[in-house]
């Protein structure tokens, strides 16, 4: 996932606080290989995660790594049961259409590079879990399922990234989504596929989200390049490039209880102080301040009885890197003159 944050302050303030040390942030990330990311470290001992990939070997060294108390890795399948109308109406195919992969000069160049390549290097330089050291599928899990077997009942977050399959694991999880409620989601989107409903794409996707009470509030573009004029490669291995067709990317999706649900918006969840106020963090740790802002705002009768909204406001306009010290100053100038808010004029 390419989602990095820069804001932090509000959320450590809140963690410092002690909170959530009674309720602690619990986020559930499929496709965990190289472990949870350090954006859910911030919680620190208010975090509980649990990280599920099938590779059995990465979760064993995972478990031997591991640094936080609160973070367990396990080793199996996420996704959907053969009986599944999603499943049923692919026919045995794979979960998109028109996939155009091995035109692309990633994948030429992943098979080069496979052959000068030993055995045993292949997972590390290619990313080629699909040959590893995998579990059994009949040990397949839905997200509900594996929720109640870890007692993960008051799950707020979910990150998916496993490369096909992530549009039947968010199907697997239709009854925690609701019940918990879950606050949020980072998935991998795909941005080709046929019109079929059972196509991992960004419009089944993005339809499904929203039809389950999500906003969608940050996306990415991957390019990749065709094999017939092979672009630059971002990073050290056979995947994205400079410029390309978009392929893939990763999108965000939260609650936002602040929208008015007309004409079949996403309608959010009625949430409690506790889930109101790590809604809030997640708002800032994916660089979204100005809807943190809008949420304590809009929620101030609710979180207060928590934390003094006064002083997450205050933090959250320090973060905006113009000179204001508290959110009141802030607004008042911003009210005198937006024209502050301009960029600099190029000498």
């Amino acid at each position: 996932m390419e989602f990095k944050t820069t804001f932090t302050q509000m959320t450590q303030h809140i963690v410092e606080s002690g909170v959530l040390r009674s309720n602690p942030f619990i986020l559930l990330d499929v496709g965990c290989s190289g472990g949870i990311a350090s954006l859910w470290r911030l919680f620190g001992t208010s975090l509980r995660a649990i990280g599920v990939d099938p590779v059995k070997s990465e979760i064993n060294r995972l478990n031997n790594t591991e640094s936080f108390e609160g973070v367990n890795y396990r080793s199996a399948y996420i996704g959907l049961p053969d009986s599944h109308p999603i499943v049923v109406a692919r026919e045995g195919g794979e979960p998109w259409g028109g996939n155009p992969w091995n035109r692309l000069s990633a994948h030429v160049a992943a098979e080069i590079i496979r052959q000068k390549n030993e055995v045993e290097n292949k997972l590390t330089t290619l990313n080629d879990w699909q040959n590893s050291d995998l579990v059994h599928q009949e040990q397949k899990l839905t997200v509900d399922e594996l929720v109640n077997r870890e007692n993960l009942e008051d799950l707020d977050f979910i990150k998916i990234d496993i490369d096909g399959y992530d549009l039947d694991v968010i199907y697997s999880a239709m009854n925690v989504m609701n019940a918990a409620p879950v606050l949020g989601f980072t998935l991998e989107v795909n941005y080709f596929g046929s019109t079929s409903n059972s196509d991992h794409t960004f419009h089944n996707t993005d339809r499904l989200m929203r039809e389950s009470g999500f906003d969608l509030f940050d996306l990415s573009v991957r390019r990749y390049s065709s094999s017939a004029l092979p672009a630059p490669f971002t990073h050290r291995c056979p995947a994205q490039t400079h410029y390309g067709r978009p392929l893939q990317g990763d999108a965000l999706y939260l609650r936002d209880p602040m929208s008015k649900g007309t004409r079949k918006a996403p309608i959010c969840p009625d949430l409690d102080a506790l889930k109101t106020l790590k809604l809030a963090c997640l708002f800032e740790l994916f660089g979204l301040p100005d809807h943190a802002a809008e949420l304590i705002i809009g929620q101030r009768d609710k979180i207060t009885t928590l934390c003094p909204t006064g002083d997450l406001l205050d933090t959250l306009t320090q973060e905006t890197g113009i000179n204001y010290k508290d959110y009141q100053s802030y607004m008042q100038a911003f009210e005198t003159d937006p024209t502050q808010l301009y960029p600099a004029r190029k000498k």
